[in-house]
């Protein structure tokens, strides 16, 4: 799951940032890049609760994602820059490469292992 997570956080990263450089691809790719980026934040805020409280997962996800879409919102405002998707994609894309390279190793080690 946490796999599934990063990869759409590097996807949704690059829709982002290739929507804010290429004019052409604008609108399919940035609903594309935040499709995808809102499946990892959904998914990344709902890993923070414990696996046996369904419901607490599910209102840290969508609170997690309310909580991400309203700073990028505030900063959107703020700059007024259009690159600003493209350096938020960035991030989220650096994120999520991180997140996959720190993947822990797998937990069964074997019988006999010290």
């Amino acid at each position: 799951m946490r796999a599934a997570i990063a990869v759409a956080a590097v996807l949704g990263g690059l829709c982002w940032v290739a929507a804010g450089l290429v004019a052409d691809w604008v609108d399919p790719l940035s609903v594309a890049g935040s499709v995808l980026l809102a499946v990892a934040v959904v998914g990344a805020g709902a890993s923070l609760a414990s696996r046996s409280a369904t419901w607490l997962r599910l209102v840290a996800g969508v609170c997690s994602l309310a909580l991400v879409a309203s700073v990028v919102l505030m900063v959107r405002d703020a700059v007024d820059d259009p690159m600003m998707f493209a350096t938020a994609g960035a991030v989220a894309a650096i994120a999520g490469v991180v997140a996959l390279a720190r993947r822990p190793a797998s937990a069964h080690r074997g019988t006999h292992a010290a």
